[in-house]
């Protein structure tokens, strides 16, 4: 029996027959649903396959791959294992933003049309230009029937999303409000049945998020970790007035997207709201990358949509349970192909072979991008990531920011609550003095919130300084 509840047409109540355009995102989803349970090498041979494809068209219609791959000497029929596949040279960030033109392929196959492009949220510091076909829509939209699945989401059910937007002027003023529509998604509404859905852009204020949520009731939250992180502070905050009733009673379970998820962020937005916290991992560049195991056992990669490396430092493939950097190549994008794409993310690999039967490899965990490193004042360089918690348990505020300005000076800035006293500030002072081992300055500045930027990607920890190497402390 399927998960969803499909649309079907007049007078075919069973077997149900999807209609229209549309009636492909489901043929594609039904192929998903049979490719997750193949073998590892043989969903490896049939990404190899697809990869072959994705190589002969770009040496023949994309200028810069026309260019690097022939002179790495590169010839697709040759591609016949991954270790033939990793001498495909690597397609660093920074070269695909400054030659961003030269990606895009003029010609296209059959039945593939270029449709829009889109620039990520530029979280690395510059913004990275996509090109999009109709069929990168169709498959995202099957790798999202796919991701709802495997977390548990019902469609049929409430949503409410507080993202980036991309709007401007009248229509975020409206927006900034909370807009509600009919359905969860315009193009899938002919294909499923969805319940309602509501939408507020990231920039509105946390406190008047949440009490939109509590007048729309979601089953579903869907935003990203540093916004949800935010809104359970502010949820927790509210237990002197709830006591142990949680804050929005409907809620059924939270869907952080885009953002990394650490531990200690899930436990947090959990403890807050009541409701498990499902994570996808996603990048504009190539949509879906992977999910968590519907048994519990890490995050499985969408092969059908990617081939995701986790590479050591020497750029070698790493061993389950090691860590190392994210490169992908996206599969069915044949208009702005990005082939051993560094994404700026960390991950560890998990275990070969999942006790759930998916032949789909494994990620143990997502880190994502790496947290900036801290310039102590002798000239050691010290990571940053115990930085947000130190602050956060100093209580008295729902919202912070920490700026590194010189190796002995850190701007810290804060959006109280009513509990906020001198004896937060001292506290705030006193453990990121101890966290540099000097007696740096440390200005607190009290906010009455710290606004979101238009992409959503909020950065706590910010060091304004160019880190020189250096060993780490």
């Amino acid at each position: 029996m399927s998960f969803f509840q499909l649309r079907t047409l007049p007078g075919y109540a069973w077997p149900p027959l999807a209609a229209g355009p549309i009636a492909q995102v489901w043929v594609a989803y039904l192929e998903l649903d049979r490719l997750q349970w193949l073998e590892p090498d043989r969903l490896e041979t049939q990404q190899l396959e697809q990869a072959r494809t994705l190589l002969s068209h770009s040496i023949a219609h994309v200028p810069y791959y026309r260019e690097a791959l022939s002179q790495a000497g590169i010839v697709p029929g040759a591609i016949r294992t991954m270790n033939d596949f990793r001498r495909i040279p690597i397609l660093r960030r920074r070269t695909y933003q400054e030659h961003n033109a030269r990606f895009e392929a003029k010609t296209l196959p059959a039945a593939t049309v270029a449709s829009n492009t889109r620039k990520t949220a530029g979280s690395s510091g510059t913004p990275t230009t996509v090109f999009q076909t109709n069929l990168v829509h169709m498959w995202w939209h099957a790798f999202f029937l796919r991701d709802l699945e495997w977390a548990g989401i019902d469609p049929s059910g409430s949503l409410a999303a507080i993202r980036s937007t991309g709007k401007k002027d009248a229509t975020l003023l409206k927006l900034l409000n909370g807009v509600s529509a009919s359905t969860w998604l315009q193009a899938l509404h002919p294909l499923i049945e969805m319940g309602p859905s509501h939408v507020m852009d990231i920039q509105q204020d946390h406190r008047v998020q949440l009490r939109w949520l509590q007048g729309v009731a979601p089953d579903y939250l869907l935003s990203y970790p540093s916004n949800l992180e935010v809104l359970a502070e502010l949820a927790r905050g509210l237990r002197p007035l709830t006591g142990p009733a949680r804050p929005l009673p409907s809620l059924k379970a939270v869907h952080a997207i885009s953002d990394t998820l650490t531990e200690d962020a899930q436990k947090n937005i959990e403890d807050a709201f009541g409701v498990p916290v499902k994570n996808t991992y996603s990048c504009a560049e190539a949509g879906y990358l992977a999910s968590p195991c519907p048994a519990g056992h890490g995050l499985h990669v969408h092969a059908e949509n990617v081939i995701l490396e986790v590479l050591d430092d020497a750029g070698q493939p790493c061993q389950p349970g090691q860590t190392g950097q994210v490169f992908i190549t996206h599969l069915h994008n044949f208009r702005g192909p990005i082939i051993r794409y560094e994404l700026g993310d960390e991950a560890t690999l998990g275990m070969k072979g999942c006790p759930c039967g998916r032949g789909l490899p494994l990620l143990a965990r997502v880190q994502g991008k790496n947290s900036p490193m801290f310039q102590l004042p002798d000239g050691r360089l010290k990571s940053s990531t115990p930085v947000a918690r130190l602050v956060r348990k100093a209580g008295g505020h729902w919202q912070h920011q920490v700026i590194q300005k010189a190796r002995d000076h850190v701007v810290v800035r804060v959006a109280i609550d009513p509990s906020w006293t001198d004896e937060h500030t001292e506290t705030i002072k006193t453990r990121l003095r101890d966290f540099f081992e000097a007696p740096i300055r440390v200005d607190v500045e009290i906010h009455d919130r710290i606004p979101m930027p238009e992409s959503g990607k909020f950065q706590s920890i910010i060091n304004e300084l160019t880190a020189p190497a250096g060993k780490g402390a």
